[in-house]
C-alpha cells in the first residue's frame, strides 16, 4: 500500500469516527439531518403538526389500524418515535425508548414507535421488536406521515425523528435526527410535559 493511500484511509476513517462522536449521522428516506445538543425548552414553541397527520389511518403491528388523534391526548404525555430496522442511529435510540417506556408508564408516558418500513415486512420488525426487547406500540408509518410531521419545508426526512406531546395533545418538542443525549433531551421534555397539565 503506498504512502498516500494510507494516509487517505487513517484521515478516512478519523473523519468517520468524528462525525459518528457528533451524532451527526442519521439515516435519511433522501437525505441525512441535523442534530444538537442536550434539551432545553424550545423558543418558539415547536410549530405543530399537520392537522391532516391526525386523521391519517395507519397499521399497528398488532394487526389494528389507528390515527394519531386516537393516540395523543387523551390524558396521557405521548412520544412519537419514527424509526426503521435498517436505520443504524435508530438502534442506538431503542435502548432508551424502551427504558423510557418502563420508567415513566405508571407516570403518563407511552411510547410509540412508527417505522417507515414497509408493512409488508411484518415478520421482520416482529423479530426486531422481540430481539430489542420492545414493549411499546409499533406501527407503520408511511412517507406522507412522516413528511406531515417534518413539515413542508423538510425535503430531507431524516429518521430518527422523535415527537413529545402532553396530556392535551399539545407538541411540547421534535428531535429530527440522532443526538448523542437523546435520553437526557427526550427525559427533559417528557418531564416537562408530566408536571405542566
Amino acid at each position: 500500500m503506498t504512502e498516500r493511500k494510507a494516509s487517505f484511509i487513517h484521515t478516512s476513517i478519523y473523519i468517520l469516527v468524528l462525525l459518528l462522536l457528533s451524532g451527526a449521522i442519521s439515516c435519511s428516506l433522501r437525505r441525512s439531518g441535523n442534530s444538537s445538543t442536550a434539551y432545553t425548552r424550545p423558543s418558539p414553541e415547536p410549530t405543530p403538526i399537520e392537522p391532516r397527520a391526525n386523521q391519517i389511518k395507519f397499521l399497528m403491528l398488532d394487526g389494528t389500524t389507528t390515527r394519531l388523534e386516537d393516540l395523543i391526548g387523551n390524558n396521557k404525555v405521548v412520544l412519537v418515535n419514527f424509526w426503521a430496522t435498517w436505520c443504524r442511529p435508530c438502534r442506538r435510540e431503542i435502548p432508551d425508548l424502551v427504558a423510557l417506556q418502563n420508567e415513566y408508564r405508571d407516570r403518563g408516558l407511552e411510547v410509540i414507535g412508527l417505522s417507515v418500513d414497509d408493512p409488508g415486512d411484518e415478520a421482520e420488525v416482529k423479530n426486531f421488536a422481540r430481539q430489542y426487547s420492545i414493549k411499546y406500540r409499533i406501527g407503520f408509518a408511511s412517507e406522507e406521515m412522516l413528511q406531515l410531521f417534518s413539515g413542508p419545508d423538510d425535503t430531507q426526512l431524516p429518521i430518527p425523528q422523535t415527537y413529545i406531546f402532553d396530556r392535551n395533545g399539545k407538541l411540547i418538542d421534535r428531535l429530527k435526527g440522532f443526538r448523542p443525549t437523546f435520553r437526557s433531551w427526550a427525559e427533559g421534555a417528557i418531564n416537562y410535559a408530566l408536571e405542566n397539565p
